[in-house]
């Protein structure tokens, strides 16, 4: 590839009121110092971008391993829960308390409020 300029003309500033013509040549000794300059770049942007993505994938591992650990609680508390009202004093509890129930010879007292 060649690329032509008047004399003192470049590319940033246009033409000079030179004239004459000067050759830019590329220059195939520098070929393998741009490829690898641009093998470098690409392998700089690629390890940034994968580091962001492991970033990211930590964060989320961290987020689910917490959302993890609250469910593993409550199901732990929801257990607990579950073997406290299947427990024969609950249900006795509950029939007593909520529903008025008496055991064979009690006898169930009732407070009543006074009329005013």
């Amino acid at each position: 590839m060649v690329l032509y300029f008047q004399k003192g003309e470049s590319l940033a500033t246009g033409s000079h009121p030179t004239t004459g013509r000067r050759r830019l040549r590329f220059n195939k000794k520098r070929l393998p110092v741009l490829l690898i300059a641009v093998l470098l770049c690409y392998l700089v942007l690629s390890f940034f971008s994968q580091f962001h993505r492991l970033d990211a994938m930590q964060r989320d591992v961290k987020q689910l391993q917490d959302q993890l650990a609250d469910l593993q609680r409550k199901n732990a508390e929801l257990k607990q829960q579950l073997k406290m009202v299947q427990s024969d004093e609950y249900i006795e509890q509950v029939a007593r308390e909520r529903l008025g129930l008496v055991k064979p010879g009690e006898a169930r007292i009732v407070p009543v409020k006074p009329e005013e």
